[in-house]
């Protein structure tokens, strides 16, 4: 299902778009692509409306660095948060968010709607 261009789509931000049935959020990260059912696991809230940003990490207390080849998206009814490489929970990796087949193609974004991305 096509999209919409490369250009429709703004770095870092999650644009909503209808796929069949189902509200999909698509993300540019920089040159890659991630897409994810707009629902979240815990309590089926409108995770695609929460705040993208890289993973943070610290090396030792005190410290804390963003690793921008990570993106995180977070729910913005709890704030329960979601790597997009795969989808899962940060603090609990039994958890995760529903991730769909994302493509570009001829500077066109194509989803895979029915087919999961794991």
């Amino acid at each position: 299902m096509d999209v919409g261009a490369v250009s429709d789509f703004k770095d870092k931000r999650v644009r909503i778009v209808q796929a069949g049935s189902h509200e999909v959020g698509v993300l540019r990260w920089r040159d890659r692509f991630f897409a994810v059912h707009n629902r979240c696991p815990h309590q089926s809230g409108p995770v695609c409306l929460g705040i993208v940003s890289g993973r943070l990490s610290g090396s030792a207390p005190g410290s804390m660095e963003v690793d921008e080849e990570t993106p995180v998206l977070a729910c913005p009814w709890h704030g329960w948060e979601f790597e997009l490489e795969g989808g899962r929970a940060l603090w609990d990796a039994s958890y995760a968010v529903k991730m769909v087949s994302v493509s570009v193609e001829s500077g066109r974004v194509i989803l895979e709607v029915g087919r999961s991305r794991d």
